[in-house]
């Protein structure tokens, strides 16, 4: 091995450690310069505010299903109110798949919502991608409902107790979710709600909103929740 060919190794080792040195600085000033963004936002929306997950809300997420993807899992950036039984989370969320040679991350913003006076039928609405159309075709469930082919085209809902999801998607729910259906990519663009009992979250799949668009989307949220709560008052 010729003397500079070890000395162009050497050289060329170096420049990639620097590199990753200094996007790792980049990232880490860049993150912290969104956190203090996100904690501005929450005060204004006189919200607690906590830039990491010293409260451990993953643990009362482990039963739905984007919390079971993928590892290197993280909540962070975490608004939170609680008002008697009710409480309001809206956090950032990322999770990590991984092949034989790369990795790939995954952020979304989700809003966590509780009541305790609630209880739900676990289930699971999702716009529709090219393998939930074919898992139609193969025999996978997928609710519909003949008064709104636009909704039953776009979404596909899942759930055991179909009889209690059918009840709880009440013709405000579905006038809602339709009116959220988006454009290309529709499967980011459009929303995904699960519930588990006395729990809801809401979410576009591998979208993390801008700091700005927080207030927006926690009005979105509540505007959900309540949609859901009153059907469970009626009842």
């Amino acid at each position: 091995m010729s003397r500079d060919f070890i000395v162009f190794i050497v050289f060329f080792t170096l420049v990639a450690v620097v590199v990753n040195v200094l996007y790792f600085q980049w990232e880490t000033k860049k993150e912290q310069q969104r956190s203090d963004k996100i904690k501005l936002i929450a005060a204004q929306l006189t919200m607690n505010f906590l830039s990491e997950d010293s409260n451990n809300i993953m643990q009362h997420l482990h039963n739905f299903r984007l919390f079971k993807q993928g590892g290197r899992k993280l909540v962070k950036n975490i608004l939170s109110e609680e008002i008697k039984n009710f409480k309001i989370y809206i956090f950032e969320y990322r999770y990590s798949i991984s092949s034989a040679k790369t990795r790939h991350e995954h952020w979304q913003t989700v809003a966590f919502l509780y009541d305790d006076n609630m209880r739900l039928p676990k289930f699971l609405l999702k716009p529709k991608g090219i393998l939930d159309q074919l898992s139609h075709f193969l025999g996978y469930q997928d609710i519909k409902f003949k008064k709104y082919p636009r909704f039953s085209e776009q979404y596909l809902l899942r759930g055991s107790h179909e009889e209690g999801i059918r009840e709880i998607f009440t013709d405000n729910v579905v006038n809602f979710f339709e009116g959220k259906i988006g454009f290309y990519p529709a499967t980011q663009t459009t929303p995904c709600l699960e519930a588990s009992d006395a729990c809801l979250i809401y979410y576009r799949e591998n979208v993390r909103l801008e700091p700005e668009q927080i207030e927006l989307f926690l009005q979105e949220g509540m505007e959900v929740f309540d949609l859901f709560r009153a059907k469970v008052s009626d009842d």
